[in-house]
């Protein structure tokens, strides 16, 4: 049988047609497995009865008229622009920017979970940043690569302390930012002439993106996540779980099959995430009991999930709360 490309339909079909050249489909993912992913030494490991699966969404580029039908009538499948998918990048810069997320994810889920174990997990020790705003005072001097650790000699360890150094200072005004390069690990100092930030005029370097760099207190153990070629932020939620359930006695899920998605920020917040009705039909597929999502993304969920229940949480309590509910035992401290 044979299809016509989707970025025909809008010929084929009256009317404007949402596929276009560039369009992709969102589609049911798989959910995969946590177990065994979570490596430790040095500390004491459990192996949970009940598994925590985290989700995934199939992307399809390859468009047929068949999949602009099968969107009208089926909640799974959900046709979007390219570029609200991907930006401007290319495939491999996508590809290197989910793996870059998935990194920085599985670090805090790791962070995170340790730390509600009672762990001094987190060390903050700079500003990293996803770019420079075109044309703006950081334009052409300062590279993704590098770490900002302080203005004109006041340290900046968090995006908070960025933003109270520069509220000290004057737009116009010649700074001198320190940056460390994150791979070769180089100093070097840069003046940068602040500008008026846009929205409220005060000074600005002009990056975006900012986060805080944290990295790993030196422990006594070492806790891993192995995510294979998964990329992006959607697992750390379910990433933060399972290393609360393999570090912890019990039985955290209740014994059951319980699918998660959202990211994790360190204060065990929770994050919204894409395809969330998509993971939903995952979620059901693989026989799970409980759907865990982002609370402004529940009802996405329900309207795929089936008979399984969909909680939406806030933060890692609320999850944790979910799971209690359904049975699973509670997380103790590994210190204190």
């Amino acid at each position: 049988m044979y299809f016509a490309p989707a970025q025909w339909a809008g010929r084929l079909l009256p009317g404007d047609s949402v596929v276009d050249e560039g369009a992709v489909a969102f589609l049911p993912g798989t959910a995969i497995a946590t177990s065994g992913r979570v490596e430790a030494e040095g500390i004491d490991v459990f192996d949970p009865e009940g598994e925590i699966l985290l989700l995934t969404v199939a992307i399809d580029s390859d468009l047929t008229v068949l999949d602009w039908i099968m969107s009208s009538f089926d909640g799974a499948v959900d046709l979007r622009s390219r570029a609200s998918v991907y930006g401007d990048r290319t495939d491999t810069e996508q590809r290197e920017h989910n793996r870059h997320l998935m990194d920085s994810s599985k670090d805090v889920a790791t962070i995170v979970a340790l730390e509600h174990l009672g762990v001094h997990a987190a060390d903050f020790t700079g500003v990293l940043f996803f770019e420079t705003v075109p044309g703006g005072p950081a334009d052409g001097l300062l590279e993704p690569a590098d770490v900002i650790l302080s203005i004109d000699g006041r340290p900046v360890t968090t995006v908070d302390s960025l933003r109270a150094v520069l509220a000290q200072l004057e737009s116009g005004a010649v700074a001198v930012v320190t940056v460390e390069n994150s791979e070769t690990e180089e100093l070097r100092d840069v003046e940068i002439t602040l500008g008026a930030h846009p929205d409220n005029g005060g000074p600005f370097i002009g990056v975006s993106g900012v986060t805080d760099r944290v990295r790993r207190s030196p422990l006594p153990f070492d806790v891993d996540i192995s995510s294979g070629a998964i990329g992006g932020p959607s697992a750390g939620l379910a990433f933060t779980l399972v290393v609360l359930d393999v570090l912890s006695r019990g039985e955290l899920t209740g014994g059951q099959r319980v699918a998660a998605t959202g990211s994790i920020r360190l204060d065990g917040s929770v994050g919204d995430v894409g395809g969330v009705a998509q993971k939903a039909v995952a979620a059901r597929n693989a026989g799970a009991r409980l759907i865990i999502v982002p609370e402004a993304s529940a009802d996405e969920a329900r309207s795929n999930s089936g008979e399984v229940p969909v909680v939406g949480v806030a933060n890692l309590e609320d999850a944790l709360q979910a799971l209690a509910d359904v049975g699973g035992d509670p997380v103790g401290r590994l210190l204190g």
